[in-house]
């Protein structure tokens, strides 16, 4: 087992390894009430389990190899098995198996009646997914990735005039604007004539 730089060999091999690689499949029932299968939607990650003792003795049995870190004891080994879960982790047997996973579980039991610590692992393969960001269309997907595009803001147009509404006024209306604004003007305003239409009016 390896982290980062650190390697750890299990003082004695496993005796099996299950390897688990499977896809999930689209499935339905038919009227006859038969399951039929439509298609693959896609591969599920890879699992591998196995279980291994970390004896009390056995000293003589003890497999070694290339590890920075050389097995003690049951509770040394359990400690750092403890340390290392919280990283992804090598889980390399030569020639057989070798591939970055995650620490999915990991239950142990004394037993022999000298302490020995058997330990079931349970390992899923890691597959994390990429993030990455891009400023042109032509840039193309791959899978496993997760593509972000940064969207430009809207232009503030509460300001702006609406230039349908901005015609040029007539010549006449012009005009019309202009005569109102000067009989509303200071001094414009004819008493006289005013008082005799309302005479006129009153009959008086």
């Amino acid at each position: 087992m390896i982290r980062d730089k650190n390697r750890f060999t299990f003082p004695i091999t496993p005796a099996e390894i299950q390897i688990t690689s499977s896809n999930e499949i689209d499935s339905f029932t038919v009227i006859t009430g038969e399951e039929k299968t439509s298609k693959r939607l896609t591969s599920k990650l890879k699992r591998v389990s196995f279980s291994v003792i970390f004896p009390r003795a056995w000293e003589e049995l003890w497999e070694t190899g290339k590890e920075t870190v050389a097995y003690q004891s049951p509770e040394q080994a359990w400690k750092l098995m403890e340390e290392w879960k919280a990283k992804p982790v090598v889980i390399n047997f030569e020639s057989l198996f070798s591939q970055t996973m995650w620490f999915e579980s990991f239950e142990a039991t004394y037993k022999d009646g000298q302490a020995n610590l058997h330990i079931t692992f349970n390992f899923v393969e890691f597959d994390p997914v990429k993030i990455v960001s891009y400023s042109n269309t032509q840039q193309m997907l791959k899978p496993g990735v997760i593509i972000t595009k940064s969207s430009k803001s809207r232009p503030n147009t509460s300001g702006k005039k609406d230039k349908k509404n901005d015609k040029k006024k007539s010549d006449k209306q012009k005009k019309a604007e202009e005569k109102a604004a000067a009989d509303n003007a200071k001094g414009k305003f004819d008493y006289l004539a005013q008082k005799e239409r309302i005479l006129d009016k009153t009959g008086g």
